[in-house]
């Protein structure tokens, strides 16, 4: 069975799963995101306890939803920092996340940049295991504990310190298909392009990765991928791939 192990799943009585109420606590913002963009607005989801996925938004200062999951399965809680005045929705920008019971201490549930990783990975994995053949793997029968090894030891050093290197929503795929493999935990392809005349500060939608400072009159050198990634500076937002950039004024 490898990376994937049979829970006991309770059956329905009279008192139902055991619940728990938690309140996220959120990471400190990355290197030079509230700089740039100021504080944001965040966009939290989590699977309920009744299985069903939950979605709350709210503006800077408006606090942080209290979330109930079922204590019986390991379950994400994403939470998505977005920017409406300058269209960075939901999705632009990486996201913090958790898993619980992992994350958990009390009444508390410690959300982490790294846990958004882990927390995206969960849902891509329910989305193709769910999608695909009657013997996908699923998410709630993963050993996440012994992934989080992996990650902390067993990959390379460019993936260790940026998560986001991984193309989460292929390995999802793969892993749904045919069972975890460490070695797919890589690093996609990366070309470096050079962009003319922008300067200045500049933050990546990777939470690990630091702001680059371009030269005076550039250019702005960014290693790519055939995926498409945001950069942000106090002027602009520029969106590339390995394919070519689209520049506009904030």
């Amino acid at each position: 069975m490898g990376f994937f192990v049979f829970l006991a799943l309770f059956s329905a009585c009279k008192d139902g799963p055991i619940q728990s109420s938690l309140k996220p606590d959120l990471p400190a913002s990355p290197d030079g995101w509230e700089e740039i963009l100021g504080e944001p607005h965040w966009r939290f989801q989590w699977i309920d306890e009744g299985g069903s996925w939950q979605e709350w938004d709210g503006p800077p200062g408006s606090g942080v939803p209290v979330v109930s999951p079922v204590q019986e399965w390991t379950t994400p809680i994403l939470a998505w920092p977005y920017w409406p005045a300058l269209n960075l929705i939901p999705g632009t920008m990486r996201p913090a996340g958790a898993l619980f019971p992992w994350d958990a201490a009390g009444d508390k549930l410690a959300l982490s940049w790294k846990g958004g990783t882990e927390a995206f990975f969960w849902k891509e994995l329910g989305a193709a295991g769910t999608a695909g053949a009657a013997g996908g793997r699923l998410p709630w029968l993963f050993d996440w504990p012994r992934f989080r090894e992996i990650l902390q030891n067993e990959v390379p050093e460019a993936v260790r310190a940026d998560l986001w290197r991984v193309d989460w929503e292929e390995l999802a795929k793969k892993t749904a298909q045919s069972g975890f493999d460490r070695r797919r935990v890589r690093s996609m392809k990366f070309s470096e392009i050079a962009i003319p005349d922008l300067e200045g500060r500049w933050i990546g939608s990777s939470p690990f990765a630091p702001p680059i400072q371009a030269p005076p009159e550039g250019p702005l050198c960014l290693d790519v991928t055939d995926k498409v990634s945001t950069w942000v500076s106090s002027d602009a937002v520029l969106k590339c791939s390995s394919d070519g950039y689209v520049l506009r004024g904030r």
